[in-house]
């Protein structure tokens, strides 16, 4: 029987170390010691490693397939499906198919025959510190990630949740409002990407003297939650919500209950006369991300890239004050 060839996935799990500096060291990329460098490419001489480039750019023509991970607790809203339609695009043009994962990859018994996985708004919940052991594809990370397992992480595409949130509320502030609170999600574990968002949000009430308020609520809240958050938002003179549905039902139903406040969203779906939000740009988030995982299977995008992903400022088409 053939010798079965050393990857770096068996160095890494000789080392006791992430994959991602196991490739950064053998090819020079990334911030590695110079003492992990020496360790790592004598213990891969040891074992008999023989890096090859081309068989690396090869890599991705395996299944010809590529894993897309959303939790299934959004993966209704509308952003996630444009975004897998963006997805979807760049890998035919590539000759690849797009597979949706039902579940966590780290939770699946059976093997996954997929090139690479881009895993949505990871959480610990959703992305294992062992997934880099279990499975030898490479995972980008679509927002960023920081809990257990960030080092098996190839790369990272993401907007700047916590500048992005700074400019709504400017604008929410320009408008007139001088006293916003903002509605997060609170029954999921909570990704870096909301995290970013709530640090921006204190950061800048802290900058103007205004008293922060973070309100939590379902992720897609029914019409008595978000009476609920109007009710406890006695003080406040706009709300800024995660997506837009909920933003756009708040605006109608404080409508109906006599009060006037201003609603903004950090996901923009589409263009509004009222809301105030953040396009993202869905499709070509998708396509962007990608591109990035097909850059780290042909080893033409350096272990530990972080790619920001740029969106847009939207205010309302009409009554701009």
């Amino acid at each position: 029987m053939a010798k079965a060839e050393v990857t770096i996935v068996d160095i890494a799990n000789a080392l006791g170390i992430s994959k991602t500096t196991v490739s950064s060291a053998l090819h020079g990329s990334g911030r590695v010691s110079e003492r992990t460098r020496i360790k790592v490419k004598a213990t891969a001489d040891s074992m008999g490693y023989v890096s090859n480039r081309a068989a690396q750019r090869l890599r991705g023509g395996q299944y010809h397939t590529i894993g897309l991970q959303i939790p299934s607790d959004v993966r209704d809203l509308p952003f996630y499906a444009e975004f897998a339609f963006g997805a979807a695009a760049v890998a035919a043009e590539h000759e690849k198919d797009l597979l949706l994962l039902s579940g966590p990859a780290n939770e699946r018994r059976h093997a996954l025959a997929i090139d690479g996985l881009l895993a949505i708004d990871p959480t610990p919940d959703t992305f294992s510190s062992d997934i880099a052991k279990r499975y030898p594809f490479p995972v980008v990370t679509v927002g960023p990630y920081e809990g257990p397992g960030a080092d098996d992480v190839a790369a990272t595409v993401s907007a700047d949740h916590k500048v992005l949130v700074k400019k709504v509320l400017q604008e929410l502030k320009r408008r007139g409002s001088s006293n916003p609170g903002l509605v997060a999600t609170g029954e999921r574990s909570e990704p870096t990407w909301m995290a970013r968002i709530i640090d921006g949000y204190n950061e800048w009430c802290s900058d103007f003297g205004i008293e922060t308020w973070v309100y939590r609520s379902p992720v897609t809240p029914s019409d008595e939650d978000i009476i609920e958050v109007l009710d406890s938002a006695q003080s406040r003179d706009s709300l800024l919500w995660m997506v837009q549905g909920p933003a756009t039902r708040a605006e109608a139903l404080a409508t109906r209950q006599g009060k006037c406040l201003q609603m903004a969203t950090m996901v923009l779906e589409a263009s509004s006369s009222h809301v105030v939000g953040i396009d993202l740009r869905a499709r070509e988030y998708g396509r962007t991300a990608v591109e990035l995982l097909l850059g780290v299977l042909t080893d033409t995008v350096s272990p530990g890239t972080h790619v920001v992903h740029a969106a847009e400022l939207v205010v309302p088409i009409t009554n701009q004050p």
